[in-house]
C-alpha cells in the first residue's frame, strides 16, 4: 500500500530533522515502489545510496523509473521526470521530495480508485 503524506510537511520535516527525516521517507517510498512493481530495488533503493552524491543521483533516477513502472502497471497517465528528480530539483532547495511524493499521492489515489473500481465489477 502506498502511504499519501503531505509534499510540504515532508518537506519541512526533513528540514527540522536535518536530514534524517528523508533517508526514512527514501526508504519507504523505495520499499513500497518495490512491493507494488515487484522489481527489486537492489542497492540504488536504499537509504545510505542517497549519502553518496552522485551514487544518490543514480538512485533518484532509479526511484523515478520505478515510479514510473508502478503508475503504467495500474494505467494512471502520471508521469515522473528522472531528470527533474535527479538533476533540477535536488538543486532547488531539495524540492526533489517534494515532487517525488505528489506523484507517490497521485499513484496512491489511483491505486485506490483503481481498486474500489475492481470490486465493484464483483459480484
Amino acid at each position: 500500500m502506498i502511504r499519501k503524506q503531505g509534499p510540504w510537511s515532508l518537506w519541512w520535516l526533513t528540514g527540522i530533522t536535518l536530514g534524517i527525516y528523508y533517508f526514512v521517507w527514501y526508504q519507504r517510498v523505495n520499499d513500497e515502489l518495490v512491493a507494488m512493481t515487484g522489481r527489486p530495488a537492489e542497492s540504488w533503493g536504499a537509504w545510505w545510496s542517497q549519502l553518496v552524491p552522485i551514487y544518490g543521483a543514480v538512485g533518484l533516477h532509479h526511484t523515478a523509473v520505478r515510479l514510473n513502472d508502478a503508475h503504467a502497471a495500474i494505467g494512471s497517465p502520471t508521469r515522473v521526470s528522472p531528470t527533474v528528480a535527479w538533476l533540477w530539483a535536488p538543486v532547488w532547495f531539495g524540492s526533489h521530495t517534494r515532487y517525488l511524493q505528489r506523484r507517490m499521492n497521485l499513484l496512491a489515489d489511483a491505486h485506490a480508485v483503481r481498486g474500489a473500481t475492481i470490486a465493484q465489477r464483483t459480484p
